[in-house]
């Protein structure tokens, strides 16, 4: 398999897609209002997306800086909330939608508040409200304050800063407006110059994801690690995101992508899903509200084709992956000679089996599917049993598929293990209604393609000398035994035995073909296999579970020969050689010794293995 950077990520894929048809749409303006904004390249366009882990999605123009502007207000609130607490901030800020656009000049009757804190109004408000003993500190606050949710050092674009303190007469009038209702305290100019100086801060789409990852991840940074605000500071500010944060457009964006956002004139835009992740998007051309054109449609097709409107129903939060193991460290029922037991072992590496979990949304399916690329060397074939799976997404479904895809372009062949082996990727090679099964196939498949061409093929068959529980017999006891093991033929579909009664205690060893352990279950009853027995291995009726209620059998699952040690033949060993038959009990229990050896590393790999939450473990 190749490396894990040479395995394009399924979200990668369809961010790409995503940003290349987005990319064609060519209506809006660029902002001339501050005249350096018009300056700004209308082909320009970053998509990026940032995860709970710190894993940043980008497509495009993500590393282009631009000037944040209004996008700076989420976080500048943010700010306030933490240094002086909500009840102070809502006496000077409300948080109710203005239905207008964002340099409405437009005060709460009767208390001289601006609406909101997503307006010029607002954020002016409370851009002075912010922790510092003069202004000058108060504007160190909050350029740090951004760059702890950027996860970055940010500076400021003095050119745009330029040409907004000689462009911001409407702002002035706004600021000496809330200096008249009493709501702004000190210096309006100098209060105007922190605001100024806040949207001329230098942003890129990639640190728009991470710092709108940073308010949906309550306060702290997926990058750093770093807590910037507190959780329940988050929560308000996303709140009054979703209800104001695109002004008079908040209602029909919230609708359509369910997602709380801020825009800003430069082309900015954020928008987050709490506790799942950040999107930052950058593109200049703007509608008649402010907002960006290709923003707008990136987020709304993101929202929809991920299945990210905060409204979806979300049933379960725990970790995709269940359990991650390698071919090494878990194997099927199927009980195999020793020469295939020897492939499995020293090459099961690779066999990946990744259980999953839970619902699969966007955010689940995106770490699991990073943390299978992230565990992948030597792997060619890869099990995903969704046997623990309580719900799919289809975006869960369309990533899975990719990675699929993605995966069998490089030599790696996936099955899926699935209830009735319906399986809801179609590219997955093939279902199996259990994970035993499925197993058993991709060993076939490694056996099949490691052992010698003698080893392999339908014409298989194992000599009597060669059968795992007589291969360490002395000489001379194989050769007094052999002649006495009767062969029995059967035909595919073919019960050997069942239980009821006296048991049989002969013993069959399987020269060709195969046989599989059933149990009967439902109403009518019907046959699910829980374990095979093939060429090399023995089996007994004394094997099966005589004292469980439901009805066991072992069948012929194809032409099948076998060569019996019959009951009456041990009973007069027992008497005439007793010797021989020492002999052979030793020799089970050796076989047994190694079968159990082999249960408690499996099991220890069990154990170290999961519940997981994260990366898969790497062994070996």
């Amino acid at each position: 398999m190749a490396d894990a950077e040479d395995i394009a990520s399924p979200v990668q894929q369809l961010l790409d897609e995503v940003h290349q048809r987005i990319g064609e749409i060519d209506d809006g303006r660029v902002a001339t209002y501050i005249p350096a904004l018009g300056k700004a390249d209308p082909k320009l366009f970053g998509l990026a997306l940032a995860t709970r882990d710190g894993h940043v999605y980008e497509a495009g123009d993500t590393r282009v800086p631009f000037t944040i502007q209004s996008v700076s207000k989420p976080f500048i609130y943010a700010l306030a909330l933490h240094d002086r607490g909500l009840n102070a901030v809502l006496r000077k800020v409300g948080v109710e939608p203005t239905g207008e656009g964002f340099d409405a000049i437009k005060l709460e009757a009767g208390t001289g508040r601006p609406l909101n804190p997503m307006v010029n109004a607002g954020a002016i408000v409370t851009a002075s409200m912010v922790d510092g003993d003069d202004w000058g500190q108060r504007f160190q606050r909050i350029l740090d304050g951004l760059s702890g949710f950027a996860g970055r050092d940010l500076s400021i674009d003095h050119e745009v800063l330029a040409s907004e303190e000689r462009t911001g007469d409407h702002n002035r009038a706004i600021g000496y407006l809330l200096r008249n209702a009493g709501t702004l305290d000190g210096d309006v100019d100098k209060a105007l110059s922190v605001y100024f100086m806040a949207c001329s801060t230098l942003v890129t789409a990639r640190d728009l994801a991470v710092m709108a990852m940073t308010l949906s991840s309550g306060g702290v940074n997926p990058l750093t690690g770093r807590r910037v605000v507190g959780t329940d500071t988050t929560e308000h500010v996303m709140a009054v995101m979703a209800t104001s944060g695109t002004y008079d457009f908040a209602g029909e964006w919230l609708l359509r992508s369910g997602l709380p956002a801020k825009s800003g004139v430069a082309g900015g835009l954020v928008a987050v899903l709490p506790s799942q992740l950040g999107i930052g998007v950058y593109s200049p051309p703007l509608d008649t509200r402010g907002t960006s054109v290709r923003a707008i449609a990136a987020c709304q097709e993101l929202s929809s084709r991920f299945g990210l409107h905060l409204m979806r129903p979300v049933t379960g939060s725990t970790s995709a992956i269940h359990r991650y193991l390698r071919g090494d460290a878990v194997s099927s029922q199927r009980s195999r000679r020793y020469a295939e037991r020897e492939i499995l072992r020293t090459r099961g590496r690779a066999i990946a089996l990744c259980e999953l979990q839970g619902d699969l949304g966007f955010a689940s399916t995106d770490v699991a599917v990073r943390a299978i690329t992230g565990d992948h060397d030597g792997v060619r074939w890869l099990i995903l049993d969704l046997h623990r799976v309580a719900r799919t997404e289809p975006v869960a479904v369309n990533l899975l598929d990719t990675l699929v895809r993605e995966l069998g372009e490089h030599g790696v062949t996936t099955v899926v293990a699935a209830e009735g082996a319906r399986s809801p990727l179609a590219s997955a090679e093939a279902a199996f209604a259990s994970l035993d099964e499925a197993l058993e196939w991709c060993e076939d498949a490694l056996v099949a393609g490691t052992a010698p061409a003698e080893d392999t093929g339908a014409a298989e068959a194992v000599p009597v000398p060669e059968q795992d529980v007589l291969r360490d017999l002395p000489p001379g006891v194989l050769d007094e035994l052999t002649p006495l093991l009767e062969e029995r033929r059967l035909a595919a579909g073919e019960i050997l035995f069942a239980p009821r009664g006296e048991p049989d205690e002969s013993l069959y060893f399987v020269v060709s073909g195969g046989l599989v352990a059933q149990v009967m279950e439902g109403d009518p009853p019907e046959p699910v296999q829980v374990a095979s027995m093939g060429p090399g291995t023995a089996v007994t009726e004394l094997t099966l579970r005589r004292d469980d209620p439901r009805a066991y059998r072992v069948v012929a699952d194809e032409p099948t020969v076998c060569r019996v040690l019959s009951d009456g033949t041990l009973k007069r060993l027992e008497r005439d050689r007793p010797q021989v038959v020492e002999a052979l009990h030793w020799a089970m229990a050796r076989s047994l010794a190694a079968r159990l050896r082999r249960a408690d590393r499996l099991l220890a790999a069990h154990v170290a293995s999961g519940p997981r939450s994260g990366t898969p473990p790497r062994t070996g």
